[in-house]
């Protein structure tokens, strides 16, 4: 059975036996939602020490499955995604879950400047003068698409993100033709509960006023994506796509980087509570 068949309820069948085998006695499961972030991490966390795992179903699934095995074995934990959650007034607490920095990890990574300056000078030929604005113009140029879902989730609005918007970026004008993009969102999203652009418009407005922080506002799939097209629209270069950068980043960003964020410091305060290794 291939990995992407797995069912939440297989796999939680799989970890039950997992964690009840003798082997594994004093081992910590670290439980992670998607297959990107099993590449950061595995080369982060100690494999002598630690099982790196993903779990089927979302954050949510994962935050479940975290929470039914941690009353039985005291060697769990789980990392998600924050999304939306530190631009929010109420505090996360969920046992053994721990909440990456800023919206993903792909924003912690390309949040530091030594990995973002590698990411730029491995993918182009520009003066440092022109460099130092690139990821504040990337940021600015997806906003909308941040503030969009951002409302979606607070609103269940069910809107499906399916849709590409590379086309509809201006790095010359840092905007997005939202009107455009907005059409595609609903033509993916049968179920959509607003339809009208202007009433949310006006929302996105009421958010904005809010001024949140771009690296919490937007996530790490439509920044790369947003930087493949500004790669190929500034520069002419057609042979980077998404995908390739996301991995350059997740080769370049190092234990030392990852050192520097709350998350490393939260979980191993948990692991030192515990008395257990897992870097």
């Amino acid at each position: 059975m291939k990995k992407q068949d797995i069912t939440y309820q297989e796999k939680l069948n799989e970890l039950l036996l997992d964690i009840s085998h003798p082997n594994n006695m004093e081992m910590v499961f670290v439980f992670l939602e998607g297959e990107s972030d099993i590449k950061l991490f595995r080369k982060i966390f100690n494999l002598d020490k630690c099982k790196v795992e993903t779990i089927p179903g979302g954050k949510f699934k994962l935050e479940e499955c975290v929470g039914k095995l941690a009353d039985i074995f005291p060697y769990i934990i789980g990392i998600r995604d924050a999304d939306f959650v530190h631009l929010g007034a109420k505090p996360y607490k969920k046992a053994n879950m721990f909440l990456t920095d800023f919206h993903d990890m792909e924003m912690i990574i390309i949040s530091e400047d030594e990995v973002f300056n590698a990411l730029i000078i491995e993918h182009l030929d520009l003066s440092n003068e022109k460099l130092s604005n690139i990821r504040n113009n990337i940021l600015i140029s997806i906003e909308q698409i941040g503030y969009l879902k951002w409302l979606n989730e607070e609103e269940n609005l069910q809107y499906k993100f399916e849709a590409g918007f590379q086309d509809l970026i201006s790095f010359v004008k840092l905007e997005m033709k939202f009107e455009e993009y907005f059409k595609r969102v609903l033509s993916k999203s049968p179920n959509a509960k607003i339809t009208d652009e202007t009433i949310i418009l006006a929302k996105m407005n009421t958010l904005k006023n809010i001024n949140p922080d771009p690296l919490q506002l937007c996530n790490g799939h439509d920044f790369m994506k947003g930087f493949s097209q500004f790669i190929t629209q500034e520069c002419s270069v057609r042979n980077v796509n998404d995908r390739h950068i996301a991995s350059s980043c997740r080769m370049t960003f190092t234990f030392e980087h990852y050192c520097r964020t709350e998350l490393y410091i939260n979980t191993q305060m948990w692991a030192d509570n515990n008395n257990c290794v897992i870097y």
